[in-house]
């Protein structure tokens, strides 16, 4: 059995009317309503990681690297000999 969501209805109050005029200017070139085009915005923003969560993911799928500064330092001053 599959789980249904339901979707969301979001209003933004205090949307500065320049933004609002490119917004709706933006939506308007691509044939879409402004309602779309905003849709497709914040679903292409979720599908999309970002750098915080990046970096959690890669510190969670692999091996600690168990290095001190020192060994960072030697490592760094040996590549200048």
């Amino acid at each position: 059995m599959s789980e249904s969501v339901d979707g969301g209805i979001i209003q933004v109050r205090d949307v500065d009317p320049t933004t609002l005029a490119v917004l709706r200017e933006r939506a308007r070139s691509l044939g879409q309503s402004l309602s779309g085009y905003l849709r497709d915005l914040m679903d292409a923003d979720a599908a999309t990681e970002t750098n915080a969560e990046v970096i959690a993911r890669i510190a969670r799928d692999r091996e600690p690297v168990e290095l001190t500064m020192d060994d960072i330092l030697a490592a760094r001053d040996e590549g200048r000999r």
